[in-house]
């Protein structure tokens, strides 16, 4: 599959969005980058993660494909880094991938709170076990 096939690839086989962030998509990558591509399926796609693979190695040939699907249960942290600095590949709905990046925000901000409380006990555990050795 190629880049100007994809429309159609995703028509056909239900994907709703494509998005491709990581180091190519921030601009960083260098010749042993993989390819970070995360896919959000629609009901009844009829695609395996290991299929979207094999279709995304024709995109980014000399590279491997690390591919994220997304769903509800997406870590907030994972989908904070894929909205906040991903490049649109496909959106089936015209605003979906604006949505889903405000969706993003809303959790990172909503768990940061978390992270820090979990970071603190991570410090406090490791201060403990310096101690101990």
């Amino acid at each position: 599959m190629k880049l100007e096939n994809l429309k159609q690839f995703c028509e056909e086989h239900g994907i709703e969005l494509i998005v491709l962030f990581g180091s190519i998509a921030s601009g960083r990558s260098h010749p042993a980058s993989d390819a970070d591509i995360a896919v959000k399926l629609g009901p009844g796609a009829d695609l395996s993660k290991l299929d979207l693979v094999y279709e995304f190695n024709d995109l980014y040939p000399a590279r491997s494909i690390d591919l994220v699907c997304l769903t509800q249960n997406t870590d907030p942290l994972l989908l904070y880094q894929i909205f906040s600095m991903g490049q649109l590949l496909y959106e089936k709905n015209p605003g979906a991938f604006v949505g889903e990046k405000l969706r993003a925000w809303k959790l990172y901000i909503d768990t940061q709170k978390l992270r820090r409380m979990q970071n603190s006990y991570l410090n406090r555990f490791l201060k403990q076990i310096n101690h101990v050795t």
